[in-house]
């Protein structure tokens, strides 16, 4: 018996990414449902504390997010007290954006749940597969980051 195209497909590479990204998302969600937060605005307040204020166009360079994602997630920010926006005044064509007392304090408060989802994630491997899987996955992301749609500039790289 051969395999079907679906089994066949099932197994390649980029669906099993695509499935455990699923899988990551809901377990995300459902642990820091008590926060309100998705992925995305986590990792968008995470680089808003680093930073500090910052443009939405760098801002989505630090996060690998386009520019329409990443005016989403902070006008849902700001809709919430979030983060806060203003016109750059060297540059009126863009928008500032600062973190806020309140996701600060929020993105702290989330902080153990976003490290139970990493657990969760990571529960079906003992700690040598656990590390030699996130070694795996930094260097697939390092090494085709300049094919993503969005490439991940990182700090001192333009």
């Amino acid at each position: 018996m051969t395999d079907t195209p679906l089994t066949q497909a099932t197994v390649l590479p980029g669906n099993l990414l695509r499935r455990c990204h699923q899988i990551s998302v809901a377990i995300f969600l459902r642990q820091c449902e008590a926060h309100g937060l998705t992925q995305l605005q986590y990792i968008i307040l995470c680089a808003l504390e680093e930073w500090g204020e910052i443009d939405q166009i760098t801002l989505g360079r630090h996060t690998a997010l386009d520019r329409n994602t990443v005016a989403v997630v902070v006008r849902k920010l700001e809709e919430r007290g979030l983060v806060t926006r203003r016109r750059n005044p060297e540059d009126r064509r863009s928008m500032l954006v600062t973190l806020s007392e309140a996701g600060k304090a929020l993105r702290h408060a989330a902080e153990s749940a976003v490290l139970a989802t990493q657990e969760a994630i990571l529960a079906p491997l003992d700690d040598a597969e656990r590390e030699t899987l996130c070694r795996l996955l930094q260097r697939v992301a390092d090494e085709n980051n300049s094919l993503s749609r969005v490439p991940l500039h990182h700090a001192g790289g333009g």
